[in-house]
């Protein structure tokens, strides 16, 4: 998980390098069209939006507790790429060019922000996230957990964690019978009052008298 969240964070820096570099040569001026810009940043763009996604879903698995933070860094890149989009495929063309440009400018931005905190997370993953990610490893590398050797306080927690595990399992299981059931029960119900038919407003009234 670290390698491919390593080398995503990689393509998404030279994702943002390349924009920069094309904004800073004419590549992608307010000269151009909103086509043209969209022609010469619509793969990149697209490209750094994929992987923004894909990296916050990853910095979510290593550091839950700044699922805030993540949220928040990931919104403030969001805004300035959908707008980048909108003002490119609205009708007024002078207009837009310059102002999808100031957009662009700020994914830049933003996305450099978005980095410096999915680096700081690569680095410093949770403790616990962390340990099992070294045990993953090691067992994907077909060595023996039991060849590792770990503090008693670790291996405590690593059996503590076990055993809250199998209880989510457990309740998990539970609680998948118990929504079946209820759904047999809902649709049981829905059945019934299927049968029913309401009576003629003249039937009704009689009724009444």
């Amino acid at each position: 998980m670290i390698e491919d969240f390593a080398l995503k964070l990689s393509q998404f820096e030279e994702m943002l390098q390349k924009i920069t570099t094309n904004i800073a040569g004419g590549i992608i001026s307010e000269r151009l069209t909103p086509s043209e810009i969209w022609k010469e940043s619509g793969e990149d763009v697209n490209t750094l939006e994929n992987l923004a996604e894909q990296i916050k879903r990853t910095m979510f698995v290593l550091r839950p507790e700044k699922t805030p933070t993540i949220e928040k860094r990931s919104a403030a890149l969001s805004r300035p790429l959908s707008k980048f989009k909108e003002m490119l495929f609205k009708n007024e063309e002078s207009a837009n060019s310059k102002e999808a440009l100031e957009e662009l400018r700020e994914v830049v931005i933003e996305g450099l922000s978005f980095l410096d905190l999915a680096k700081d997370i690569k680095n410093n993953p949770s403790d616990g996230i962390a340990t099992i990610l070294k045990l993953k490893e090691v067992y994907n590398s077909k060595e023996y957990l039991s060849a590792i050797p770990v503090p008693e306080v670790t291996y405590i927690r690593l059996e503590g964690l076990k055993t809250e595990i199998e209880k989510l399992k457990a309740a998990a299981s539970s609680l998948e019978r118990i929504l079946n059931e209820l759904k047999i029960s809902m649709d049981n119900v829905a059945e019934e009052i299927s049968k029913y038919r309401s009576l003629p407003e003249q039937k009704n009234r009689l009724n009444e008298n």
